[in-house]
């Protein structure tokens, strides 16, 4: 009688930043003990999927590691996954990249392993229905995929016993269904418990096979787990279960189960796993469905109705994190150039490789989304995103410092134009549609997106902080805990995006706690309203103009905002001017407050700090609360990367530096993350009617020696090019 069989999959990765400290956790901890044990266990095969970022980190410090598992290989006890190198969301790169990509890992996995892979690893399990066509191209012939996405297509579970064929345009691939119960079950459940439910399964279905395939960091980073698997010995327990009752069960490669017959056909809607479809939604909507779920399952229903309840798709983190969205768009607008570059420069050579290395690193899936833990909430791994995505346009824009470019373009596909300012040193993104803000400002040397801030925001998770614990104060096995206590402090929606250049007209009781809070009053119409744009001979003129209002005592006061963003080539500084005129009347107690939002990641640390009027606070870090009067210029410092931010301005009165922290959830529990730091200039005109308030910001962003003294000395400041 033919056995039954457990085909087995193993997924590892890394994301692009990450601290190496992390790396070296998780290879420590999960990745090679995990391979130790099952190099003594001969009966059970599996398929291995890592990341090429993982790979080539481990073939660098660990090449032992990657010994052991080309000898794995080679006695047919492992088999290799291909997928996206870098580990992007397949359906949200282009066509090109996504076969770029997997070409790239197809590659690597051949020249060290010597083996042509036919399954993929599907990044976070998004699947959308065109894809089969490009990984038909590809040469994938099979993938795993949950359970969920069938039986929300209508599969009964008990249908799910094998194989199934899709297709797009006649090019098909195979589909192997991941059991949820075995992820779940896996490895949380005693082992005595796994092996009946597998003999269960069996006699249900002679001779079938169930599919499991699921994270290694469960197997050793994820909390506890490394004491459960290796030191209380439960993944020696379970190999050892699986080959005692190897006379009625087979452990398997992912692609041996991919040949059996197909149970039939299937197309699938888009989706991926549960929780991440739920993460995708707005937090209203988040909450909505948490609480229909559990309502579902408090009555007895959700085992019933459960795939009818869907949350939203993965692209609706887009929608839901402006930030997300920006740095795909980032990611898009790099590829698109990048496709053309190719047309211009054919053939292959060094630089080629090169630019394209580091767009698809940009293309690292982790950041681009948010769950429960990490992802876009962690500034060193969005940065590490950008700073690939700068350094192939960079690349890519060489050799010329003349360079500069205008171009209005919807480019964040918001239905509304941008401006797009580009020289050899910047490359800023303006947003005439909400508030003539500065979307983004990024330095080319080094390559950095300063504006990356993430806007403070409300999550559906956030409902349960109220729950925690204090780390290290007595709490059941699962409690919900915090790092800190207070946090509760800290929940606040902003509700504007934090950026460049956004202008307040505050009312006259705002201080600076106010503004820390997010819970201040705006007397004007300018941060979320559009202002006008002409088109100037100019390459690098952005010129803008708002007329509108000073709200107070219930009548509209009209004011008119003439904004103009300059940037010259070969130059580090560039300019903002404003001219901000009464229209009807003379106007006092006005508040003029310009934000800017900068984030040098590390808000805590010696080599980070503010200088104002060239004189550092002491005891003042980039997460202090400062106010600063009679202040002309403050500089951004940020030692360890040598890189400078400094703003002066030819009129003065008060500078706030107020910090941006976000809460979310990581392995650890609750926990502060700063997000970057608001730079407010203040000012308090007597507006006299139809005479414009004028003044004239000069921002310099670049290393620390080429900053120009005038930005450290007030009575220095020079208009020039403005």
């Amino acid at each position: 009688m033919e056995k039954f069989k457990l085909a087995f999959g193993l997924h590892n990765h890394q994301p692009i930043g990450n601290f190496d400290q992390v790396f070296d956790e998780a290879h420590n901890m999960a990745y090679q003990p995990f391979l130790e044990l099952l190099d003594s266990y001969r009966k059970i095969r599996l398929s291995l999927h890592q990341s090429g970022i993982l790979w080539n980190w481990q073939e660098n410090k660990y090449p032992d590691y990657l010994q052991k598992v080309k000898r794995l290989v080679g006695e047919g006890r492992i088999e290799i996954l291909t997928g996206g190198y870098y580990e992007p969301i397949l359906p949200a790169i282009p066509d090109r990249d996504k076969l770029g990509q997997i070409e790239l890992l197809n590659k690597y996995i051949e020249e060290r392993f010597g083996q042509s892979p036919k399954g993929l690893w599907l990044t976070e399990r998004v699947w959308e229905p065109h894809l089969p066509k490009v990984l038909n191209q590809a040469g994938v012939e099979y993938l795993p995929l949950d359970d969920g996405h069938f039986v929300a297509a209508g599969f009964e579970p008990e249908q799910l016993t094998g194989p199934f064929v899709t297709e797009e345009g006649g090019a098909p691939v195979r589909l192997l269904p991941i059991q949820k119960k075995l992820r779940y079950m896996i490895p949380f459940f005693e082992v005595d418990r796994i092996i009946e439910y597998l003999r269960l399964m069996s006699e249900h279905n002679p001779g079938g096979t169930a599919v499991y395939a699921d994270d290694g960091e469960k197997f050793g980073i994820w909390p506890k787990t490394h004491q459960h698997c290796y030191k209380d010995g439960w993944l020696d327990k379970f190999f050892a279960a699986l080959e005692e009752n190897s006379d009625w069960l087979e452990v398997i490669p992912l692609g041996e189960a991919a040949k059996a017959n197909p149970v039939g056909t299937a197309y699938l809607q888009s989706g991926s796993y549960p929780e991440m479809l739920q993460w995708s939604l707005p937090t209203r909507a988040f909450v909505e469905y948490e609480d229909f779920e559990q309502w579902l399952n408090g009555h007895g229903m959700l085992e019933k109705f459960g795939r009818f309840v869907r949350g939203g798709h993965w692209r609706g983190f887009l929608h839901k994190y402006p930030e997300a969205n920006l740095m795909h768009k980032r990611m898009i607008a790099v590829s698109k150039k990048f496709e053309k570059y190719m047309i211009d420069h054919p053939g292959k050579d060094e630089k080629l490789e090169e630019i394209r290395d580091s767009l698809y690193a940009g293309q690292c899936n982790c950041p681009y989304w948010h769950g429960v833990f990490g992802g876009l909430y962690l500034p060193h791994l969005r940065q590490a995103i950008f700073a690939n995505l700068i350094k192939a346009e960079s690349l890519m824009n060489a050799g010329d410092d003349k360079y500069i470019r205008k171009e209005i373009c919807d480019y964040n596909t918001d239905g509304h134009d941008e401006i797009l300012l580009t020289t050899n040193k910047f490359f800023a993104v303006i947003n005439p549609a909400r508030g003539g803000t500065l979307l983004e400002i990024d330095t080319y040397n080094p390559p950095f997106n300063l504006s990356d801030t993430l806007s403070r925001r409300r999550e559906g998770y956030h409902r349960k902080l109220s729950q925690a614990v204090v780390e290290g104060e007595r709490g059941g096995v699962n409690q919900i805990v915090a790092k800190e206590k207070g946090l509760e402090k800290y929940l606040t929606d902003d509700w504007y995006l934090r950026r460049g250049f956004v202008d307040h007209l505050l009312a006259p009781e705002t201080d600076i706690d106010d503004f820390l809070s997010g819970k201040f009053r705006d007397e004007g119409d300018f941060v979320l309203e559009p202002y006008s744009f002409k088109q100037t001979s100019d390459p690098g003129t952005a010129a803008l103009k708002r007329r509108g209002h000073l709200w107070r005592d219930g009548k509209g006061h009209e004011i008119e905002i003439d904004k103009r963003f300059y940037f010259a080539p070969n130059s580090d500084v560039f300019s903002v001017s404003y001219a901000v005129t009464a229209i009807n009347e003379d106007l006092t107690g006005v508040t003029l407050a310009v934000e800017n939002n900068f984030n040098f990641q590390a808000g805590h640390t010696d080599d980070r700090y503010f200088l104002f009027d060239g004189e550092k606070i002491k005891g003042g870090f980039l997460d202090s609360t400062i106010a600063k009067r009679n202040c002309y210029s403050v500089v951004m410092r940020d030692d360890w990367r040598d890189l400078v931010v400094a703003i002066t301005v030819d009129k003065t009165d008060e500078i706030w530096q107020v910090p941006i922290f976000t809460i979310s959830q990581s392995e650890g529990g609750f926990e502060k993350v700063y997000q970057g730091t608001s730079v407010v200039h203040l000012f308090r005109p007597m507006l006299t009617r139809g005479v414009p308030f004028e003044l004239t910001f000069l921002v310099f962003a670049g290393k620390h020696h080429l900053m120009p003294p005038r930005f450290a000395r007030a009575s220095d400041i020079r208009l020039t090019g403005a």
